[in-house]
């Protein structure tokens, strides 16, 4: 593989990551595209566009970028993607070269070649994206109402969002301290105005009088977004799981959005099991693969 960063290869590279975004995220195709230019720019320092070759031939290109103790393929394509085995040693050193950890591949039904890096022996699945289309009949929450948070309770509730973000990844395969830095920075991110953040609602699910779980949505792109979705402990194994994420669908229907998504760690089978049933389908599944010797 060699560097390249000719802007053929780029835009190439930026149309195919914008139209996975659009198809998997629901997101505006030129909308799409700007927010690739603007990760493209923003991780400039610490990403690759390279050329794949066969002798003196290129027969491919991949884009990487360094995260953490993660290498992470933003993009593959080959022009056989059958030949997709081949580009795995390649990548896990360099991987290694970069002093990352793990290779990190998010396969995508419609892409042949970043299907193909995730179905390769050794790629432990991590995490799944999954949407839902509001377009379809969504069951009755039975007795389960949302009710937005109250700014004491909501004090309550991301005092332990952090911890608990971090503790996930961990069981996903991060290291302690990367965990403890990506959950740090994303929830800075994601909240700098706290409860008031542009486009993030959180609710409390309520049976009568009694709260049942809580929802973290987030609303402001066609896409509502599932940032968490939570059953008080004392009430689990009462079906309430399943009716905060239909109550999710309704609210999200009911204020324009035509579809819902959400993220599941592959470790959580329970979760993932729950999506399926109530028709959520996946769109991107994300897989590592450990370096050896890093």
């Amino acid at each position: 593989m060699t560097d390249q960063d000719l802007p053929d290869r780029r835009r190439a590279a930026v149309e195919r990551v914008a139209r996975g975004r659009t198809v998997a995220r629901w997101v505006d195709p030129d909308v799409a595209r700007e927010q690739v230019e603007r990760s493209f720019d923003d991780s400039r320092d610490r990403a690759w566009l390279l050329d794949v070759t066969d002798g003196d031939r290129v027969v491919g290109q991949v884009w990487v970028v360094l995260d953490g103790e993660e290498l992470a393929v933003f993009d593959a394509h080959l022009e056989d993607p059958a030949r997709v085995g081949e580009l795995v040693a390649p990548l896990l050193a360099l991987a290694r070269e970069k002093g990352a950890r793990m290779l990190g591949v998010g396969g995508r039904p419609d892409d042949r070649t970043m299907q193909g890096l995730v179905e390769q022996p050794g790629a432990t699945p991590r995490a799944f994206n999954m949407l839902l289309e509001l377009d379809r009949p969504i069951a009755d929450p039975g007795g389960l109402g949302l009710r937005p948070m109250t700014p004491r309770q909501f004090d309550a509730f991301i005092a332990v969002q952090g911890v608990s973000y971090a503790d996930t990844m961990v069981e996903a395969g991060l290291s302690r301290e990367a965990a403890d830095e990506r959950s740090r920075t994303q929830m800075a991110a994601l909240l700098p105005s706290g409860q008031d953040s542009p486009g993030m609602e959180f609710f409390h699910g309520w049976v009568g009088e009694t709260v049942v779980g809580s929802l973290w949505l987030n609303v402001d792109q066609p896409m509502a977004f599932v940032y968490d979705v939570e059953v008080v402990e004392e009430q689990r194994r009462r079906g309430y799981g399943a009716a905060l994420m239909n109550a999710a669908a309704i609210w999200s229907r009911e204020h324009g959005h035509p579809v819902l998504g959400l993220n599941v760690f592959a470790h959580n089978a329970g979760a993932k099991a729950l999506y399926d049933k109530l028709g959520y389908r996946v769109t991107v599944d994300y897989r590592t693969v450990d370096v050896p010797d890093a």
